[in-house]
């Protein structure tokens, strides 16, 4: 399924494709023969990733890019089809939360999470629709696990990513008629650098955490990327409007080992 030129010929943008699962897919997409634009609001950030990303394919860019403003979503978009000709991929993997619990969120702190997440989201889905209405294209919004089920302290992050699912089903018929699919993808606790080195010294939240998911591992970023890959891939072409998580079975939630539950002889 991931021949060595599966995605030759094909372009995308990976928004917040600097770090973390982002970089990850970009990474993926190159090996596969993609032409790839990152984008993020850091330039140092990006143009580290590009020197490592070539290392996978040469056909990769940065834009410095801040998905909460339309102007700079448009102007991201009109960057990447310049150098590359097209836009046939977007994958919308930028977005941003704070811990805080319900009680002591504020209404600017709200406005900012969504502002980042759904608003962000809408603005490149409605770029990319632009360029994908001859043709055709894939759209993948990466979420949250959060966003389908409950998370103490986030509650305005999986509002907003909640919305984005909802959008993503919603375009999913909208666009139909121009052979766009819209698909999401809900990764749960994934370890990326930024969350190793968050979790370094705390070996105690570690193990509580891995508590939650039934596989008690967490998810790496390549296996993120692979998900995308399929998705974005000629493979799912019949697959739009779905959710898919990918979380080591956490939204089941945990139930204790059957062995030890009094059972009825």
């Amino acid at each position: 399924m991931f021949e060595k030129n599966l995605m030759k010929g094909k372009v995308a943008i990976v928004t917040g494709g600097g770090t973390g699962i982002g970089k990850a897919i970009a990474k993926t997409f190159l090996s596969l023969g993609a032409k790839v634009a990152i984008a993020g609001r850091k330039e140092d950030k990006l143009k580290d990733a590009v020197n490592d990303l070539k290392k996978s394919g040469k056909d990769v860019i940065f834009v410095k890019s801040d998905i909460r403003n339309e102007v700079d979503v448009a102007l991201l978009f009109k960057a990447a089809a310049d150098k590359f000709g097209k836009i046939d991929i977007v994958i919308n993997n930028a977005g941003g939360q704070y811990i805080q619990p319900f009680e002591k969120i504020s209404t600017n702190g709200f406005d900012a999470v969504v502002k980042t997440n759904l608003y962000g989201t809408w603005f490149c889905c409605r770029e990319a629709v632009k360029y994908m209405k001859e043709k055709g294209g894939k759209i993948i919004n990466i979420v949250h696990i959060y966003a389908i089920r409950a998370a103490p302290g986030l509650a305005h992050s999986g509002a907003a990513r909640a919305g984005v699912i909802n959008l993503t089903k919603s375009l999913s018929l909208e666009l139909a008629k121009y052979k766009i699919t819209v698909n999401a993808i809900a990764p749960g606790i994934t370890a990326t650098e930024g969350f190793k080195e968050e979790m370094i010294n705390n070996k105690k939240m570690i193990d509580e955490l891995k508590a939650t998911i039934p596989l008690h591992t967490f998810a790496e970023p390549s296996e993120i990327a692979d998900l995308a890959a399929f998705l974005a891939s000629d493979n799912a072409g019949f697959i739009t409007g779905q959710v898919v998580a990918i979380d080591g079975g956490q939204v089941l939630g945990n139930w204790p080992d059957f062995n030890t539950l009094p059972v009825r002889e």
